[in-house]
């Protein structure tokens, strides 16, 4: 079993004992509690950074005491400027905080760079060091040490720069994306347009009313509109892999171009947006630089919804008469509020060179099979269980929620429906995995009142649209035998496990060595402006929907290794800054496939590899066919610090495992991980049907002969018995 998240270092002297630790000793006496003073020491902390700091930006000290604020983000110890006393020359800034710690205990922290709120004292991470095990200074240890660098361990001879962008903690990020020129033109020629977005501070009405002094007002006004937080920057995700600071003149935005600006702004809601638009003159000379072609304004109150698009109107900027519009699509980052990440560590990037592959499994044992009379369900328990029995390295299995909120592992975006027309059973239970509802609470009409639409011979549903205790309701015809684990073995093969329950785990079934990759579900729009297996628009705020999920596995996840993956980019990107801890990884589509999704950053792999790296994602999740039919996707991947998984159903072959992983990918999903000759024949999907007064005996009649195939009856008497 390959672990990734722990390391032995080899120490230069002795941790303290015990007693040191407690600060406390045991005396001989009538006083064997007496407190003994904790030694302290005035540390001098002291770091070089070779780039420019920007405006209410510091370099900042974090660690694991009081005074060094115990990890939390809002309590960061801001260090001061110095003179660099490097050779003549030398480039660097010096910075340099004195710091009274205790000497008792290992002191360990990581320098980052913030940005300060003055006014109400919040701190933005902007970017901080991400080595798997932070700086550190041992009881022992003297004050004659070298000044650290910024991003590098003074004690590692191949020094590696490890350093992060930040993630939300108080402040809320929001992405105007303005991809393939989205201009309106009116009665104006087209041109080469250069788009700079500037956040500004908006006063409130009641700064000028005439109650205090006007000099008085529009100074306060300057420097509450200098204080705010807002930084702006941009990636070309056609062409560029980093986010950088915008050029004065701003950005291309082409036919051709994909500009990402993503926005980190302090308050959102008294911030407006300014969008400036230069071009070059037809006759201009090559040292000339472009002219101020128009401007247009984006107002909070314009941005309602986490995502959406905004029309703006563009005026001259020389007569202020309307030349153009243009129509920017945003989306909306906010933190979370129901959990805080602290500083201490992340996974978010991290994987060792000298790990072998990872083995994982797709949706447990992967996707439901008939293998003689058993059922092999996927996305269960009893599938996780198999999975971690045949030396599985991870599962991976999809999650979305309940329309009460749940968090659900299951694939499918819509549940079909059988009722009028319906083919014969044996028919069904020959090609899919068929599940009853029960019609007492299930009807024709009810589920088109649920937002269901009525297909060829079944009625589709929203996964969305049902409450976890509806889809409890709901029960499965065939099973497999786990002679074993009888009497549990039902349970477990149940659809619709919750994945608090997976992750807490109370039999400990499936210990913390068993990582997860959990793929977010969220419906998108394919090539065809269809919604993505005749699925439906999501209704859920974007937000509410991730932070559900993010809730679940932070609080619960342990030690266990998680990795987050999804196909949308959107739902990535949130994961990313919303969170600290775990990695994010980006599914592309099999490029064979004839409807791929409309969404440009997915479809195209350059474009899917650069917006990966620009928001700094672990990596991306591949098709086998991208790697094996087009190998210069590794060395895409490699070229942009980004690590590859790969997934598809040609992965069932060992032979081309084998290939995939001399490739240096770090894992491969695959399916039927618990048995090597693949054996069994892939269902094509869950179906469910609504019994009757008519058909319930024909349903109860299979469901004994199947419980008396496998063995099962009796597990099922006594379960029966007991409730």
């Amino acid at each position: 079993m390959h672990r990734w998240f722990f390391v032995n270092e080899r120490e230069s002297c002795s941790l303290p004992s015990e007693a040191e630790n407690s600060g406390c000793s045991l005396l001989d006496g009538k006083d064997a509690t007496a407190i003994k003073p904790i030694p302290t020491t005035d540390w001098p902390f002291c770091v070089t950074y070779d780039k420019p700091l920007l405006g209410n930006e510091y370099m900042g000290i974090i660690g694991n005491c009081d005074e060094l604020g115990n990890w939390d983000p809002q309590r960061v110890a801001l260090m001061g400027r110095t003179n660099c006393q490097c050779q003549k020359g030398c480039s660097c800034r010096r910075f340099e905080l004195t710091i009274n710690i205790p000497r008792n205990i290992d002191i360990e922290y990581r320098y980052c760079i913030v940005a300060y709120d003055s006014n109400s004292g919040e701190t933005i991470i902007r970017f901080w060091e991400v080595h798997l095990k932070p700086r550190l200074i041992r009881p022992c240890q003297n004050l004659l040490k070298p000044c650290d660098r910024f991003g590098y361990k003074n004690d590692d001879s191949d020094a590696k720069y490890c350093v992060n962008r930040g993630w939300s903690t108080t402040e809320t990020y929001i992405q105007f994306k303005i991809f393939n020129a989205p201009f309106i033109w009116l009665k104006q020629l087209r041109r080469l347009l250069y788009v700079h977005i500037q956040p500004m501070f908006q006063m409130p009405e009641s700064a000028g009313d005439g109650q205090e002094d006007t000099s008085i007002a529009r100074k306060r006004c300057e420097f509450e509109e200098s204080s705010r937080l807002a930084y702006t920057e941009v990636a070309n995700l056609h062409s560029s892999n980093t986010l950088s600071f915008q050029p004065s003149y701003g950005a291309p935005c082409d036919s051709d171009d994909m500009q990402l600006y993503h926005c980190s702004i302090a308050h959102p809601e008294d911030t407006l947006y300014r969008l400036d638009l230069y071009t070059f003159s037809y006759k201009s000379g090559p040292d000339e630089p472009p002219y101020h072609y128009g401007y247009g304004f984006i107002k909070p109150d314009q941005l309602v919804n986490t995502e959406g698009f905004v029309r703006v109107k563009i005026n001259c900027a020389s007569t202020h008469r309307p030349l153009i519009e243009m129509c920017v699509r945003y989306l909306i980052i906010r933190p979370m509020t129901s959990f805080t990440c602290d500083m201490h560590l992340t996974y978010q990037r991290f994987w060792r060179l000298s790990h072998l592959p990872l083995d994982v499994g797709h949706r447990g044992t992967g996707n439901t099979y008939k293998l003689d009379d058993n059922i092999h369900r996927e996305n269960t328990l009893f599938a996780f269980k198999r999975a971690q029995a045949h030396n599985a390295d991870m599962v991976e299995f999809d999650v979305q929620l309940t329309k009460d909120g749940q968090v659900v592992i299951y694939h499918d975006h819509v549940l079909k429906f059988f009722l009028q027309n319906t083919p014969s059973y044996e028919t069904l239970l020959d090609k899919y995995d068929l599940m009853i509802f029960p019609h007492e609470q299930f009807n024709r009409l009810k589920l088109l009142a649920m937002g269901g639409s009525k297909c060829s011979n079944y009625f589709a549903l929203p996964f969305e649209a049902f409450t976890y205790e509806q889809l409890r309701q709901a029960y499965a015809l065939r099973f497999a035998t786990n002679p074993t684990n009888g009497d549990r073995s039902i349970p477990d093969q149940m659809p619709f496990p919750l994945l608090i329950d997976i992750l807490n785990n109370e039999d400990e079934s499936l210990p913390t060595s068993l990582g997860f990759n959990i793929e977010i579900k969220w419906t998108q729009l394919d090539s065809t402006r269809r919604w993505e297996d005749n699925g439906f628009k999501p209704t859920y705020d974007r937000n509410v929907y991730v932070d559900t999920i993010l809730e679940v596995v932070l609080k619960n996840a342990g030690e266990r290794r998680i990795i987050f993956s999804s196909f949308d980019a959107d739902i990535c990107a949130m994961i990313r800054y919303k969170q600290n801890r775990y990695p994010v990884v980006l599914i592309t589509e099999d490029p064979e496939k004839p409807v791929q999704y409309f969404d440009q950053r997915v479809n195209i792999l350059q474009n899917a590899v650069y917006m990966a790296s620009a928001l700094e994602f672990f990596g991306l999740a591949l098709h086998s066919n991208s790697i094996l039919y087009h190998p210069i996707a590794l060395h895409l991947l490699n070229e942009n610090n980004l690590r590859g998984i790969v997934w598809g159903s040609r992965n069932t072959d060992v032979n081309v495992r084998d290939t995939l992983k001399r490739y240096g990918l770090v894992g491969v999903i695959y399916d039927r991980i618990d048995q090597m000759d693949q054996k069994g024949e892939t269902l094509e999907g869950n179906v469910f049907t609504i019994d009757s007064a008519r058909t319930r005996p024909y349903f109860k009649d299979l469901q004994d002969e199947e419980l008396q195939l496998n063995g099962l009856m009796q597990a099922i008497e006594t379960e029966t018995s007991e409730d």
